[in-house]
């Protein structure tokens, strides 16, 4: 017979029963909302409070009752005790008791031996068996024999030279000690009826506490859901839209001003990446092109000497060697914004300067070049870093200046770190030209750019220079030029380094170049 199977196999049926409500159990949890879960966290929060605040308004009001019942008591139990000595000693009978003694008192009366002789009691069904058994002391105590409700009561103790005569249906009987006492029924009844207020109060305000943080939290977090809404929409591909910000003080404008700033730095990410990609292609087509024009003329027998191929190679390769460089500069570019990490040691920066320099007087003689520099001026830094960032100002300064301009290297050591100068005398930079002089691939005007150059060479230096906690700038020099000053701060390159040869021995660093 086939049908259904339920859940009430044992074994393996049960336990994929019980993983199965689990399993719904913690999709359910992880599903709730945050106004859900902001509603339940308000009402136990409320609920708490309001069970706290009744048990205490309970037995406070308790406490209250009982003291005032142990205080009329107290004052019953006096005159009590004064009724009977001024008795007299005269035979006192049960309708001289109901005279005595208030009608909503309860009242008993013992002989010499203990035993019970006479009792009212301001109950129906009143029972005398606990007051029997175990009279009452001097003090007060409650009475829980009696069914309808509490009796609190206390014993009066009569002197023994002057006891009561307790007449009743013609016996007559010496009563040594009285037991009064107060009903607390009513005290009871009031306590049920505080008890089934507070339950009352309680249910209403959790109920108007619900609904007004339902509608409280719907107002709230209605900013959220536009939040969610637009996110989705960048999410999709509108890259241009932005959070709706409101008030920026609130916690829903804060995350908003937030991931608005967060989008904005992703969208001009990929402008740049977008531009840097284009730049880097159109830079790669043109040597490309003339490597391609030069193998379609060998190909198609343009070339029919050695001296025409010698001269188709000699082109070759020098655009062989420009794509080389372009693609060395973008892998550099490439570790810088990676930001690995660079191989610090204390190198003396006038002896990297001056080697540069030599190096430099080589192979370009159309430049005036000179170094001013210190006996030794220490930096922490990437030797090999270190050295493409003065060949690199070096270059710069030489391509982009016309033959026989002067050009000076200045190294100088500071309190706050050393600094790095070199000014030419050439045409200089306007200032607009001065605020993108560090982009990628940007080149100035054609009679301050070098042939071949691709536009990477500062981007590349400040890249490195920052690299090394430093700064680098750009001004104009007195008389026309352009001034760059690179400044390797001491705290921050000390900070970032990572070699074992901070305390390595004056002379066993880099000594300087001679001059």
């Amino acid at each position: 017979m086939t049908g259904t199977r339920s859940c009430s196999t044992p074994c393996a049926d049960s336990a994929m029963c019980s993983g199965s409500v689990h399993e719904r159990v913690q999709v359910r949890a992880r599903s709730a909302t945050m106004r859900g879960r902001l509603t339940v966290g308000t009402m136990v929060l409320v609920a708490a409070g309001l069970l706290a605040g009744d048990v205490t308004a309970y037995l406070a009001v308790r406490a209250f009752l009982a003291d005032r019942v142990d205080r009329n008591l107290t004052v019953v139990a006096e005159r009590g005790r004064e009724a009977v000595l001024r008795s007299s000693g005269e035979p006192v009978t049960a309708e001289t008791v109901e005279r005595l003694m208030p009608s909503d008192v309860y009242l008993a009366m013992y002989d010499a031996n203990g035993r019970q002789v006479f009792e009212r009691s301001t109950l129906d069904g009143a029972t005398s068996a606990r007051t029997a058994e175990n009279p009452v002391g001097d003090d007060p105590v409650t009475l829980e024999s009696v069914p309808d409700g509490d009796i609190r009561a206390v014993g009066i103790t009569l002197p023994d030279q002057r006891p009561m005569r307790f007449v009743d249906e013609g016996e007559a009987y010496e009563v040594t000690r009285l037991v009064v006492g107060i009903s607390r029924a009513d005290d009871s009844a009031t306590l049920r009826n505080l008890v089934h207020v507070e339950i009352a109060c309680a249910a209403v305000i959790l109920l108007f506490v619900l609904l007004a943080s339902r509608g409280v939290l719907s107002t709230g977090l209605a900013p959220l859901r536009s939040v969610v809404e637009t996110a989705r929409q960048i999410g999709r591909g509108d890259l241009g839209r932005r959070l709706p910000v409101g008030d920026p003080r609130t916690e829903v404008g804060a995350v908003s001003f937030a991931l608005n700033q967060a989008f904005d730095q992703r969208e001009a990410s990929e402008s740049r990446l977008r531009r840097f990609v284009a730049d880097a292609s159109h830079e790669l087509r043109t040597p490309l092109s003339t490597i391609h024009g030069w193998a379609d003329l060998y190909v198609s027998g343009g070339i029919d000497d050695w001296d025409g191929i010698d001269d188709a190679m000699t082109h070759i390769r020098a655009e062989s060697q420009r794509m080389s460089d372009l693609v060395d500069q973008l892998l550099t570019l490439a570790r810088l914004d990676a930001h690995e990490p660079l191989s610090l040691t204390f190198l003396d920066l006038s002896s990297v300067c001056a080697q540069a320099v030599a190096d430099l007087q080589i192979t370009t003689r159309t430049h005036d070049v000179t170094i001013h520099a210190g006996r030794f001026v220490e930096v922490a830094a990437d030797a090999t870093a270190l050295r493409r960032v003065v060949d690199n100002l070096l270059t710069n300064a030489v391509h982009h200046t016309p033959d026989g301009t002067e050009v000076e290297v200045h190294v100088a050591d500071g309190a706050s770190g050393a600094t790095l100068t070199v000014v030419d005398h050439g045409g200089g930079l306007t200032d607009a030209q001065r605020t993108r002089a560090f982009e990628r691939f940007w080149r100035a005007d054609a009679q301050r750019a070098a042939p071949g150059g691709t536009g990477l060479g500062l981007a590349i230096t400040r890249d490195i220079v920052v690299a090394h906690g430093g700064t680098i700038s750009l001004s104009e020099t007195d008389g026309g030029g352009l001034t760059v000053t690179v400044h390797f701060d001491a705290r921050a390159a000390s900070s970032r380094l990572t070699s074992p040869d901070r305390d390595t021995a004056p002379g066993d660093r880099q000594a300087p170049h001679p001059q």
